[in-house]
């Protein structure tokens, strides 16, 4: 299977633009039907907790062959080494091949009449002012199972929002473990219907890219049949400009500290501008 590069070309300039872009997985034949079986499986043998209520499910698995420290006591599956290495060809066509895998992917079902999932985003160092780069430092990969649309609970995301400070920022809980998981249905900004949202509807086997900077969550999942997603997250270990890059380069990314330690901090702020 070749890859598009006019398409190709369009998705790196909307994942810079707008935070994500949405290209042709590239699976081999048989593959979808595959992963559709192995996470059934994975899903149907997993205990739900109470806490998955937003998400659906969010199963961590490792690979064998690729693994991290952070990973080491979640459960080792050789098809994550496939979901790991497939993307590489279109990782480097994208100019993100400097990007490396955090060792493990994630089944995240949402399954019939489940509720939406709050709007968040994932980055994780807002403190550190390598959050102004107009490349992307982390990136997570969707290969969605099924096809996607707002009734059966698609993406939507806020374009430009990884690099732009919106005033919903201002008013959102931290995701997940930081206040997400009790976080009520009926809370007026965490469901917000941004006037700037957009949906993200996907085939089953394409691959959507985004930005961990971007705000997005998804629609309520109206139907009778469960959606899959496998997410994945890929980084860069260079808090330096990448090779490729050249564009402009914000004043404080030339003067950081390069060894500046690693802080974790899910709340944007001076590094994300108006």
């Amino acid at each position: 299977m070749t890859l598009d590069q006019r398409q190709i070309a369009a998705a790196r300039e909307q994942l810079l633009e707008d935070g994500y872009c949405v290209v042709d997985g590239l699976l081999p034949d048989g593959a979808l039907e595959r992963l559709r079986r192995w996470s059934d499986d994975w899903i149907a043998r997993t205990e739900h907790p109470p806490q998955w209520k937003y998400q659906g499910s969010d199963i961590k698995l490792t690979g064998i062959r690729t693994t991290s420290p952070a990973s080491l006591k979640q459960p080792s599956d050789e098809m994550v080494d496939f979901l790991i290495d497939h993307p590489a060809r279109i990782l480097r066509a994208l100019k993100i091949d400097d990007h490396r895998s955090i060792g493990t992917f994630q089944i995240i079902s949402k399954p019939p009449y489940a509720p939406a999932l709050y709007w968040h985003q994932d980055w994780m160092r807002w403190d550190d002012p390598i959050s102004l780069s107009p490349w992307p430092q982390t990136v997570f990969l969707n290969w969605y199972l099924t096809d996607t649309n707002v009734a059966n609970g698609c993406l939507r995301a806020i374009p430009g929002s990884h690099l732009r400070r919106l005033d919903l920022h201002e008013h959102l809980i931290a995701p997940h473990e930081g206040g997400g998981y009790e976080v009520e249905e009926t809370n007026e900004w965490m469901f917000y219907d941004h006037p700037d949202a957009v949906d993200v509807p996907v085939k089953a086997g394409q691959l959507m890219i985004g930005d961990a900077r971007l705000l997005h969550g998804t629609h309520p999942n109206t139907t009778a049949e469960r959606r899959t997603v496998l997410l994945g997250w890929y980084y860069r270990r260079a808090n330096t400009v990448p090779e490729h890059w050249a564009g402009s380069v914000p004043p404080e990314i030339k003067s950081r500290d390069p060894d500046m330690p690693l802080r974790r901090n899910r709340v944007p702020g001076g590094f994300l501008r108006s």
